[in-house]
This record gives C-alpha cells, sequence and structure tokens, in this order.
C-alpha cells in the first residue's frame, strides 16, 4: 500500500512539474512586446549618378553628403517577425556641385567668372512599411533587419547662375527646382541593444532608392549655351547610416 501511494505521489509531482515547465515554455512563446516607437536621425551619403559632379554628363545630379530624420513604428506579430512603418526626411548638400556648374558655364561661355547657389534643396519625404526581423545575438543584443516599400515624394534643387564679364555682371538665368512623386525602396540592417525593458538604442545602415521622373523649367536662358535639363529622370540612391531610440509597449 505504501509503495502505492509513493508511486502516486511521484507520478503527482512529475505531472506538476511537467505542467510548469509547459506553462513557462508557453509564457516564453508568447513574451514579446507588442509595439515599439522610434525616432532617428543620421548622414546621408548619396551614390551613383546622382552623386556625380561632372558638369559635362547630364545625368550628374550634384547632391552631396546630407542628413536625415525619421520617424518608425513596429507592430510585432511574434519574438522575431513585425510589421514596420517609417516616415522619415532625407536632405542632401551641393556645395561642390555648385562649384562644379561655376566652373563649367564660365569655361562654356568664356566669360571671366561665374558664381552658381542653389536653390531649394535636394530632398525626399518617405512612407514605407514593411517587414522586419529580429535576431538574438548576445544577451540584450539583437540584429535587425527590414525591407521596406511605398511612396516617396522628391524635389531635385534648381539653381542659378550669374556670370560676369570685363567687370560687367550679366543678370542670373536659372534651372529651377522640380518636383515628383515614385515608388520607394529601403532596406536596412541594425544592431539593438535593450537598455531596459522598455528602452533600446539601434544603430543601423539603410540603402534607399526612389527613381523619380524629374520635368525641369529654366529661366531667363537667352543663349543656347552651356548645360540646360529639361528632365531628369535618373536613379536616386543613398545609403544612410542612423542612431535610433526605440520605446517598447506592452507585452
Amino acid at each position: 500500500m505504501k509503495h502505492c501511494i509513493s508511486i502516486f505521489l511521484l507520478l503527482f509531482l512529475f505531472n506538476r512539474l511537467e505542467a510548469q515547465e509547459t506553462t513557462q515554455l508557453n509564457k516564453k512563446e508568447t513574451d514579446f512586446n507588442n509595439f515599439s516607437i522610434g525616432i532617428s536621425a543620421g548622414v546621408s551619403l548619396p551614390i551613383g549618378n546622382f552623386a556625380k559632379n561632372d558638369y559635362k554628363d547630364n545625368s550628374s545630379g550634384f547632391a552631396g553628403t546630407g542628413y536625415n530624420v525619421g520617424f518608425t513604428g513596429t507592430k510585432f506579430l511574434n519574438k522575431n517577425w513585425g510589421i514596420s512603418f517609417l516616415f522619415s526626411y532625407t536632405k542632401f548638400g551641393s556645395y561642390d556641385g555648385m562649384q562644379s556648374l561655376a566652373y563649367g558655364f564660365q569655361k562654356d561661355f568664356e566669360v571671366d567668372s561665374a558664381s552658381a547657389t542653389v536653390k531649394n534643396s535636394s530632398h525626399l519625404i518617405n512612407f514605407l512599411i514593411g517587414p522586419t526581423y529580429s535576431l538574438p545575438i548576445r544577451k540584450k543584443i539583437f540584429l535587425e533587419t527590414r525591407a521596406l516599400v511605398g511612396f516617396t515624394s522628391a524635389e531635385l534643387a534648381g539653381w542659378d547662375v550669374v556670370l560676369t564679364d570685363s567687370k560687367i555682371t550679366h543678370p542670373a538665368f536659372s534651372q529651377n527646382s522640380s518636383t515628383a512623386t515614385c515608388f520607394g525602396l529601403l532596406a536596412g540592417l541594425g544592431l539593438r541593444y535593450n537598455l531596459s525593458t522598455n528602452w533600446a538604442i539601434l544603430l543601423n545602415g539603410d540603402y534607399q532608392y526612389c527613381k523619380p521622373n524629374f520635368s525641369i523649367t529654366n529661366s531667363n536662358r537667352n543663349a543656347n549655351t552651356g548645360r540646360e535639363l529639361n528632365k531628369y529622370n535618373e536613379n536616386i540612391s543613398s545609403i544612410a547610416m542612423n542612431l535610433t531610440f526605440v520605446r517598447f509597449f506592452g507585452k
């Protein structure tokens, strides 16, 4: 009888331990944040034709290093997968491009000097959405990837050029800034470090792509000399390096 009671108690304890283990495993499988938001900022490096400063090459975009800021949110589906959205603004520099334009027009018009100043700026406004994946690699450290698509509102900077010859300064002529909307794509990879249960920092690099079709107007072009574009349909590609502050919500 005592043996029967002992066996019964052992079976009961085993069953309790198994139930507790199952509960802990189930909890681990469902123990993840529901949602996160993040604010990011960093540097943007244009690449390809958009970054060229070659006056003679009509594919040149005269874009320089700039910056970007963004707001992102992620709805987590489980511990690894989520759906993210991104609203971001990227502005590119132009100083080196203006120097190249001024020198090119000076040579084409055969004048003593030329100056070029930028009108507005080359920039992108992105509204993107897509999947994100988080992989734990060490305690508190995660590898994150994302692939987002959506639409991009783009603006191509214009410029004013002033020519001076024999101490006579001529009226400025211009390529006006132009805008276009197109499909946008972003692919990113980053490292996230969890500072606490609710806060994290993320260092990420993103490749950004779009191809807007700009229609360009020019003003005060009284001479058919020098660089003059009526359209620009080149890839606008860039590499961005960002630091993102992340806030998690709910479990």
